[in-house]
């Protein structure tokens, strides 16, 4: 797989980027998180937000986690948004609570 060095991609964000363990599979969570970003950045551009600005990138973590990379910048623009949509009078967020809770349950983390 060739490296992304446009400027969308940071200049980062193929398997290449990942450090190979012996008996880590890296590849399906790369293509989960892959799949993970491709969504969020179409969900962006349905919303008019030009990719040069917000780019969600796949990246595998160090025990072979699925990880999307956001710049400080970008999960800061995303965090005024959601706070701004949940200021709305009747916005809906209990469904971002719901999913919330139940991937903290997946996890692990949440009463069962």
């Amino acid at each position: 797989m060739e490296k992304d060095t446009s400027p969308d991609s940071g200049g980062y964000g193929d398997l290449g980027d990942a450090s190979f363990v012996p008996g880590v599979d890296l590849v399906s969570p790369w293509r989960e998180a892959d799949e993970v970003a491709e969504e969020l950045n179409a969900a962006l551009a349905a919303l008019g937000v030009d990719a040069r600005f917000l780019r969600a990138v796949a990246h595998v973590g160090p025990r072979g986690e699925p990880v999307v990379w956001l710049r400080p910048e970008s999960g800061r623009l995303i965090a005024r948004r959601l706070r701004g949509a949940a200021a709305v009078p009747g916005a809906r967020v209990v469904e971002f609570r719901r999913a919330a809770d139940e991937r903290e349950g997946e996890l692990g983390h949440g009463a069962a």
